[in-house]
Parts: structure tokens; sequence; C-alpha cells
């Protein structure tokens, strides 16, 4: 894996609306500590950021299927991630699949390369 591709990743964990607050931040700090070395001690902690923050399918059909989730996107917003996610569910998806998840699990992947 190039340094290109790694910062890729941390920059799709940084762009993907669905990212945590903690993660978006995380991202900044690796992109702003370019050539660093804060940012190779940032590199050892991204595979455990990640793993911390991908959320797993049934997590998502819980969450879809919550209060909160109406709330934040609204009764048809909701019930359309809970159909979506038990859709992928039942294809074998172990993951969500919205951008943030997506670039966790690319990063997750990647374990051997980038520690």
């Amino acid at each position: 894996m190039t340094h290109t591709q790694l910062t890729q990743l941390v920059q799709a964990l940084l762009d993907a609306p669905q990212s945590n607050p903690k993660v978006k931040e995380f991202a900044q700090s690796w992109i702003n500590a370019e050539g660093t070395p804060k940012q190779e001690e940032l590199t050892k902690q991204l595979v455990s950021v990640a793993e911390q923050n991908i959320a797993l399918i049934d997590e998502t059909i819980g969450f879809a299927g919550s209060e909160r989730a109406t709330q934040i996107l609204g009764a048809e917003g909701a019930a359309n991630l809970l159909q979506h996610a038990k859709e992928i569910k039942a294809e074998g998806a172990e993951f969500c699949d919205c951008p943030a998840c997506v670039a966790a699990k690319n990063i997750i992947d990647l374990k051997a390369e980038i520690v």
C-alpha cells in the first residue's frame, strides 16, 4: 500500500457524512500531520479507530428500527434504512455499507499493510 492510497482511505473517513465526530477529528489530525512523526503515531492507531467505529449490520438494523433513527432520518428515512439493512444482511453482509463503514472496512482489510 502506498502513502497515497492510505491518504485516500483516511480522506474517505473524513468525507463520509456518517463518520462520527471523533473519527472525523482523528482523520483530520492524520491529514494535518502529513509527513511528520505525529502522522506515523496516528497511523499506528488508524486500524483501532476503524475497528471501534464500524457498525455491524445488526447494529445498523437496531438503530434503523429505533425512535432515534426516526428523529434523525424521519420516518421514511428510517424505514428505508431498515429495509436496506435487512436486505444486505440477507445477502450476507456483516457490516453496514454506508460510506463511513465502507471506509473503515477498507482500512481494517488492509491492517497487515498499515500496521
